[in-house]
């Protein structure tokens, strides 16, 4: 075979591969951008010790007035959809400075666009050393469905826990939003994916 047949047939051949090319990347859909604007870091992985994925928050921006600080972080467990059962989510509240302080015995409460909301009891609490001398308090609550999405529903949302009254930005909100988003999904999408996939 002679070089410019050679030449002839390579060329034609990058041309149908970049056609096909560009028909299949036509076809794989863009995801839609997240209607959700904050700072916080959403993550999905495995959580060897619970024994399935977990679904993580972290907001590197503090929380809190003056000196006091508080940071923002919440998980929940993805759940399978054939064996449903009731979603909660873990706020996490960790002190940022050393006025922060979190006690065991303060019964943390929440006040949702100047209403009280009585939350979930389930509450916990840690101190552990931060390396310089002093201690990173921490308060876990867990909320149920209804509570987390009250939370993040409402406009103007103050944390109680003890003495410190935390209000949250509007970018943490945001980013507790999305997070309930993914909490329970609507029904609708786990049929449409079993339909798929019974095809």
């Amino acid at each position: 075979m002679r070089f410019s047949s050679r030449l002839f047939i390579s060329v034609l051949l990058l041309i149908s591969l970049a056609a096909a090319a560009a028909a299949q990347k036509r076809m794989c859909a863009k995801p839609p951008p997240s209607p959700f604007k904050h700072n916080g870091e959403i993550v999905t992985s495995f959580d060897s010790r619970a024994g399935g994925m977990r679904t993580v928050l972290e907001h590197p921006r503090p929380v809190g007035r003056g000196t006091d600080l508080y940071y923002l972080a919440a998980s929940f467990m993805l759940q399978d959809p054939r064996r449903p059962s009731a979603p909660t989510l873990d706020l996490v509240l960790v002190s940022a400075s050393p006025t922060a302080r979190l006690r065991a015995g303060q019964e943390p409460s929440f006040v949702l666009d100047g209403q009280p909301r009585m939350v979930s009891r389930n509450v916990s609490y840690k101190s552990q050393p931060d390396g310089s001398g002093g201690a990173l308090d921490s308060v876990r609550i867990t909320l149920s469905h209804a509570d987390a999405s009250a939370i993040a529903n409402a406009r103007k949302v103050v944390a109680r826990v003890g003495g410190a009254e935390i209000e949250m930005t509007n970018n943490h909100l945001e980013a507790l939003r999305e997070m309930v988003s993914q909490l329970a999904p609507s029904p609708g999408r786990w049929q449409t994916a079993d339909a798929t996939s019974a095809r």
